[in-house]
């Protein structure tokens, strides 16, 4: 125990969520200054929900969600979590998140008892020298959204590892426990940011100031993520984030994300709305 913190960061504070009947849990919102209940934050939730209805020894393999209707900001959000399968070494779970009486996201998650097997780890060449370069010069962003909770550094276009990517290097600010959920339940939380965004790379409108990005309307639809390996949260990992396509008024990207020595630790993949202002 010597190793843990004496206490758990603003962020964990943040995910938890408390108790209120067997299969039933309530989550606090908070006003991060965008209008609406931030998705990670759900999604993060709903998982943390999940994950209290099972075994301690089966870990998170993947998560599917849909954003339904978009959050209030000033009021808690009921999670009731139906417990659809406990088999052998893999259980399921489906949670539906509940505000005003109506229904803002549902998910499905699937949990793994790990087990020995064939082990491949796609590595790649990650830009640890940016990281080093921008941490360097005090440049990681403290003026963005999230940054009460995370460590942001946004490549620029200049930067990236290959074109039309958005990715950015990203931690918590606070240590965080040895306890490999609370880690997934924050990735879940951080792996909505720059996702959707990166539909707006190949339109040249993903950098503010751009002539037309003022006005873009974007909003996911449906998240996934699959856990592959343990990480830590809270030490510096690599958000590679890209487009696959955009038309619609949809745009679907997906996402790697890396630990500062080029292992693969969870994939993502997002569609959302993708709306540019009219022409007067």
């Amino acid at each position: 125990m010597a190793n843990q913190p004496k206490r758990l960061s603003g962020l964990l504070d943040f995910m938890s969520v408390e108790q209120l009947d067997r299969d039933l849990y309530r989550g606090q919102s908070r006003d991060l200054k965008t209008g609406q209940v931030y998705g990670g934050q759900v999604l993060g939730q709903a998982i943390k929900a999940a994950l209290q209805t099972v075994d301690p020894e089966r870990h998170i393999r993947s998560a599917h969600a849909y954003f339904l209707l978009k959050g209030d900001v000033g009021a808690p959000i009921i999670y009731e979590v139906d417990r659809s399968l406990d088999g052998g070494s893999v259980s399921s779970r489906r949670v539906v998140a509940v505000q005003h009486g109506k229904q803002i996201l549902h998910l499905s998650a699937s949990f793994h008892k790990e087990e020995k097997g064939l082990d491949y780890k796609p590595e790649a060449d990650i830009p640890v020298d940016v990281l080093e370069a921008a941490l360097s010069q005090d440049l990681p962003s403290v003026l963005h959204f999230q940054a009460q909770y995370l460590d942001v550094y946004y490549l620029s276009d200049g930067e990236t590892t290959h074109p039309g990517a958005m990715q950015l290097w990203i931690k918590t600010k606070e240590k965080m426990p040895d306890d490999r959920e609370a880690h997934n339940s924050v990735l879940a939380y951080i792996s909505d940011m720059g996702l959707l965004h990166s539909t707006l790379v190949p339109h040249g409108l993903h950098n503010k100031g751009t002539p037309g990005n003022r006005g873009v309307i974007m909003a996911s639809i449906d998240h996934a993520i699959w856990f592959h390996r343990p990480f830590r949260a809270d030490e510096w990992f690599f958000y590679d984030c890209h487009v696959i396509s955009t038309g619609g008024g949809r745009g679907l990207a997906q996402g790697r994300l890396y630990t500062r020595d080029g292992t693969l630790f969870a994939s993502t993949c997002q569609e959302g709305l993708l709306r540019i202002p009219r022409q007067k």
